[in-house]
């Protein structure tokens, strides 16, 4: 545990509740410890992770299947996709933001709050009130920082097109999976992480276990996409995939670590990043758009070109993905979130064999299991360190 976690954990020691929140992370239920959040008596953190694990598998076959089984002719951009879903979660996230503003001090801390269906709520002195707080808020001194990690996820979100389209979905979840490997370097070299023995034994077998994985595509997967051409003679290139999956994991997991950075250094509502996150990316999403513009056609129709239900269903499991992180930051841990990520993996992997033919093999049966367990292994909890409640006490939720 780093020397900032040390501090956080004492601070938080001396929160009436902090203790509750240790044991609701430990999965501990004290006899005076408040009720854990549900939703028709199913908790919260396993609904969120569910829902995870699903939006995880939705997206990479959706995706798959809108850039490869689609022809050419009729395939849609990949950037318009991005900016709409940096425009649709900027906009989600500015709506929460609004409502989880501060109320005025004239209520006192111990005052009744209005609720959201209440007219003082919308009365409109207080929407404008609201509205000031909100303006101070996302253009805060500091926002410029969000600026980084706006573009890097702008780059991580296009070369996920890239991957999607050349790589069969199976592989391609279990190949994302090295933004672990990515995440945890980046912390140890920019975090001073410390990482136990088990988990630098569980990144070592991701690594073998998503080379096997490759082994696997590169000696049958090629030759399968190779002979089997796909409209007007596209194809998959399982190398080009590949190295798109890498510099999508070295982004994502620079952009992570950086977004950490900025919030354990803040108190800013994480809403508010996440809007000043889709402020700062409009201007890098837009590049590629305005780039590939062809000067006969207006921006408009070259925008929206081919963009029909699938590439719409692709956005929209984007941006629920964004949402449903959040609720998994506040309501789960390490352990379910591992889950999170074996079941997703495997519900691609039957997906892919149903719907896309993918050719089952050992080798590829060898190298998922190999990451499954490293997965697992990664997300084990140190026992001895402190049952902290970091990602809550760091990230307001």
């Amino acid at each position: 545990m780093s020397q900032q976690q040390q501090s956080v954990l004492v601070a938080c020691k001396n929160v009436p509740d902090a203790k509750q929140l240790e044991y609701e992370e430990l999965g501990l239920r004290p006899a005076d410890s408040p009720p854990v959040p549900a939703l028709c008596g199913i908790p919260l953190k396993y609904i969120s992770l569910i829902t995870l694990a699903v939006q995880n598998s939705l997206l990479t076959i959706i995706m798959h299947y809108s850039r490869v089984h689609i022809p050419p002719s009729q395939s849609y951009s990949a950037p318009t996709a991005v900016l709409l879903n940096e425009l649709l979660k900027g906009a989600i996230s500015l709506a929460i933001a609004f409502t989880r503003m501060d109320r005025p001090a004239s209520y006192g801390t111990d005052a009744p709050q209005p609720s959201l269906t209440s007219g003082r709520f919308w009365h409109s002195s207080r929407v404008l009130l609201r509205s000031r707080r909100l303006a101070r808020e996302v253009f805060s001194p500091d926002c410029w920082k969000l600026s980084i990690p706006a573009i890097l996820y702008v780059i991580q979100n296009n070369l996920q097109y890239v991957a999607a389209t050349n790589l069969e979905a199976a592989t391609f979840q279990v190949s994302y999976q090295m933004k672990i490997l990515t995440t945890a370097a980046f912390s140890v070299l920019l975090l001073r992480k410390q990482l136990s023995a088990s988990q630098w034994v569980a990144l070592f077998f991701l690594a073998i276990g998503v080379g096997i994985v490759q082994i696997q595509t590169g000696t049958s997967g090629t030759a399968k996409a190779a002979s089997s051409l796909l409209f007007q003679g596209a194809s998959m290139n399982a190398v080009k995939g590949f190295l798109a999956v890498v510099a999508a994991c070295f982004t994502s997991g620079l952009a992570g670590v950086y977004f950490e950075m900025v919030l354990k250094n803040s108190q800013s509502d994480l809403w508010i990043r996440n809007v000043q996150l889709s402020a700062f990316s409009l201007l890098p999403a837009l590049v590629p758009i305005i780039l590939a513009q062809r000067p006969d056609a207006g921006f408009t129709s070259s925008l929206f070109r081919n963009f029909g239900g699938w590439a719409w269903a692709t956005v929209a499991i984007q941006v629920l993905g964004g949402l449903v992180t959040a609720m998994v930051i506040k309501y789960s841990d390490n352990i379910l979130k591992g889950f999170a990520t074996s079941l997703s993996i495997v519900i691609s992997f039957l997906a892919s064999v149903a719907l896309f033919d993918f050719c089952i093999t050992f080798t590829f049966i060898l190298g998922s299991v190999i990451v499954l367990i490293a997965t697992w292994l990664y997300n084990q909890p140190n026992r001895s360190s402190a049952p902290s409640r970091l990602g809550y006490t760091a990230v307001k939720t």
